[in-house]
This record gives structure tokens, C-alpha cells and sequence, in this order.
């Protein structure tokens, strides 16, 4: 069949990411099973065998924990650039990771320099590493004692996506926690002690060549080869991203996105993409949702708000070039169409509302308030469900939260006034 053929005046993409499989080039011949994780169904494949998984994302975290825990004789999991480790939750009595975040003065209502040089990120990144460091050890990721990522430091942490899938890292931790000084932190891995084989780490290696029942690696970092024994082989390499229904320029692998904020290009206007951006903490649909807001009021004129040509939100050294901070690109779209949410307006007509716009998270609901595509029942949504994440915190951390707030609303306070004054003295030339 030919096929049908049908005009339409816009397109949005949103055919997703994990289609095409990314299978890195390893040479030689391998006597065992290598399966891309895509592949992977049942733990049982792992029974008795030696097991050696390709990657240090969450489903490559998934399958050796998986493999360690369903009989495998032996797992080695090898990384290339290492990983931060952080768990989606600290309990049910918590509230997850991707809340434990406020926007006021971080991702929102803060200078153009804050966000220019990531602020807040220079000055959270430092508590947020002292407190893993004191509570579990280590300060590469929460119970993190192995594997720490490429550009790892102390300055800021916009760079990181994080691995939230981390039932596997006791079982790396076993080697490096047998040490008698590791002893208080051993409480954090207690909950996977029944699971009889542990994980071994290959940090910073990567995959060279299949020789028989062996992998060798060579180390990104000194050369170093090693060989490991293993019958079978899972690839948790990712996914390509690509459009084979386009014509996209590629770097080989990856088809590109376009250039505004990753939903479309000036020459294309009609054609967007949605739901491809990937997020440091926090979720794809709320995302996509706002993507979907930005796309129509710019069809629709109404994207009128500043332009960041410099896109801050970007990621920092980070593998994924569309890799970004999730609240401050939430915040960069709304500002463009006017959607931010109007604090001041809501600290006078319903202070809970004002108090979740604040204290939480960037979820999609907080963009219905104000702006072109405003709902009368989004305010009731904020003032309830919105507030359920900041109550489950404690008065403790919200406390630190009010004081980093505090904080944060001075410096950029004094920064707007700087930026002011210096506009007034020397203003921008028109061209």
C-alpha cells in the first residue's frame, strides 16, 4: 500500500525516546548471550551465570540488581562516566526527591545573573554534598561509596542526571564498606543483606572487545585493561534518538532537536516536539504539558515574555545535550508566555496558594493560575494537593527551606537593583 496522503498546517512530535536501541560497537566474538536491555524480560536468563551489565542508568542499576537477586553466580556492572545516585524517595512518611526542592529564589522570581551563573546551584550544592557526606558517608551521591560522576565538585551541581534507581547500590557498597570505619553507615544497605551475591563496580571503564567468555574493558582514565569472565552480556546503553519519519541533520546517532528550548525551529515554527527534553530531577509530562502551552501561545502570538538566547536551564557538561534543569525551564517557558505565577497577587487573595508556589515544586498546575492558559480550578489544586509534599517535609526542613528563601530573596533583591543601575549607566545599543 501506498499509503494515505493528508495536509495538515501543524505537526507535533511526540513519538518518544526508548525505540531505537543504542548498541555500542564492541568487536570480537562473544560465546555467551549479549542482549540489549531493551531485550531483557525475565531474571530468569541470570540463573547460575556470570553476568556483566554495560551501563550506570536506572535500568542497568534495575538489571544487576535483578541478576545479583535471582541466582547469578557473579554480576560486574561497568561504568564510563559514573553516576549520582539519589533515591526517588526516603520513605513513605517523605516527600519524594523531586519535591524536596522549593522555587523561589531558585528556579523562579530570581535576578537575570542569579540565573546567568546558577546561583543557587554554586551555593546548594555544597549543603546538599555536606549532608550526604554526614548522613551516608559519601558526598558522590546519597550512600553513594563508588562510581562518582565525571565533574563531580564541590562548585555546582547543574550537571547531573539523576539515578534514582538505587536498590543496587548496597550491593556495589559491599566492597568498599567492609573497611571496620564504615561501620556506621552499614544501616543504609540493610535492607538488601538477604540478596547473596553482591555488585562489582567497573568505575570508569569501558567495554573493548569480546574475547570467548570474557569482556575486556579499558579504563577512560589510565588505559588500564582488564578482562572479566562472563556468559551473559546485557547492554543498558539507552536509546538513540531519532525521526526516520523526518529528514533531521544527526551526529550519526542522535537526530537533532530543534533550538528553541528543544520544541521547535524559527524556520519551522509549524513543527514541535514535545516530551524529548530530559530533566535533572522530575518528571517528563509536566514538561511536555508546558511545552505544549509555549508552542500554541507562540503560534498564537502570545509569546511575548524575555528571550534567553544564552538557555540557562541547559545542563553543564552533561552527556545529553538536551539534558536541563527541570524548574528553571519550567519557569523560562512560562515567563515567555506570561504563565508564571503572580506571587504577589496570591500572598494577598489565598496565602496557600502563594505558600505552594513558594515552598514547592514546579508541577504543571502552578502555570494554570496566570496567563493565557489560566483554570479556575487550578488555585484549589495548588491550596490542597500542592501543599500535601510541603506538610509531609516537617517543620524542621521547611524552616531551612524559609531561611534558604530568605537568603536567596536578598541576594536577589540586591542583584536586581545592581543590574539596574548599570543598565541606566551604560544602556544597550540598539542595533
Amino acid at each position: 500500500s501506498d499509503g494515505t496522503v493528508e495536509a495538515f498546517d501543524r505537526v507535533a512530535v511526540c513519538s518518544g525516546l526508548h525505540q531505537a536501541p543504542k548498541i555500542p560497537d564492541i568487536p570480537g566474538a562473544f560465546k555467551g548471550l549479549v542482549i540489549h536491555s531493551q531485550d531483557y524480560k525475565e531474571p530468569s536468563i541470570f540463573d547460575g551465570q556470570r553476568v556483566v551489565v554495560v551501563g550506570c542508568g536506572e535500568t542497568a542499576f534495575d538489571v544487576a540488581h535483578a541478576a545479583a537477586a535471582s541466582g547469578a553466580s557473579h554480576v560486574t556492572l561497568a561504568t564510563r562516566r559514573g553516576f549520582v545516585s539519589v533515591p526517588a524517595s526516603f520513605g513513605e512518611d517523605f516527600a519524594p526527591l523531586d519535591c524536596l526542592i522549593a522555587n523561589a529564589g531558585t528556579h523562579c522570581w530570581e535576578s537575570s545573573w542569579s540565573r546567568r551563573v546558577g546561583f543557587h546551584w554554586f551555593i546548594t550544592t555544597k549543603f546538599q554534598r555536606l549532608g550526604m557526606l554526614c548522613v551516608s558517608g559519601s558526598s558522590c551521591g546519597w550512600n553513594q561509596w563508588r562510581g562518582a560522576a565525571d565533574a563531580m565538585d564541590w562548585v555546582e551541581g547543574r550537571k547531573h542526571i539523576v539515578n534514582k534507581a538505587t536498590k543496587c547500590m548496597p550491593l556495589i557498597n559491599r566492597g568498599p564498606k567492609a573497611a571496620w570505619w564504615a561501620r556506621p553507615w552499614r544501616w543504609l544497605d540493610a535492607a538488601e543483606a538477604d540478596v547473596a551475591v553482591g555488585v562489582d563496580l567497573l568505575d570508569h571503564y569501558e567495554a573493548l572487545k569480546f574475547c570467548g567468555r570474557s569482556v575486556r574493558f579499558r579504563s577512560t582514565r589510565d588505559g588500564e585493561e582488564v578482562a572479566v569472565a562472563a556468559d551473559v552480556v546485557v547492554l543498558a546503553t539507552g536509546y538513540r534518538q531519532t525521526f526516520p519519519f523526518l529528514k533531521r541533520a544527526s551526529d550519526g546517532l542522535d537526530d537533532a532537536l530543534p533550538t528553541e528550548h528543544f520544541i521547535c525551529d524559527p524556520d519551522e515554527p509549524d513543527l514541535a516536539f514535545f516530551g524529548f527534553a530530559r530533566p535533572n530531577v522530575g518528571a517528563i509530562p509536566p514538561m511536555a504539558e508546558l511545552q505544549a502551552m509555549w508552542w500554541v501561545a507562540k503560534l498564537q502570538g502570545r509569546a511575548t515574555g524575555p528571550r534567553v538566547p544564552s538557555a540557562p536551564y541547559k545542563l553543564t557538561n552533561c552527556r545529553l545535550s538536551y539534558g536541563v534543569d527541570y524548574g528553571l525551564y519550567m519557569f523560562s517557558l512560562a515567563r515567555e508566555i506570561g504563565a508564571a505565577p503572580n506571587l504577589a497577587r496570591w500572598i494577598l487573595e489565598r496565602p496557600a496558594v502563594a505558600l505552594a508556589c513558594a515552598f514547592g515544586q514546579a508541577h504543571a498546575p502552578l502555570f494554570r493560575l496566570d496567563g493565557p492558559f489560566a483554570r479556575d480550578d487550578a488555585a484549589d489544586v495548588c491550596a490542597t494537593e500542592l501543599l500535601e509534599p510541603i506538610r509531609m517535609r516537617g517543620p524542621a526542613m521547611n524552616c531551612i527551606f524559609g531561611l534558604t528563601l530568605c537568603f536567596f530573596a536578598v541576594v536577589n533583591a540586591c542583584a536586581v537593583v545592581v543590574e539596574g543601575v548599570v543598565e541606566s549607566l551604560f544602556p544597550p545599543h540598539e542595533e
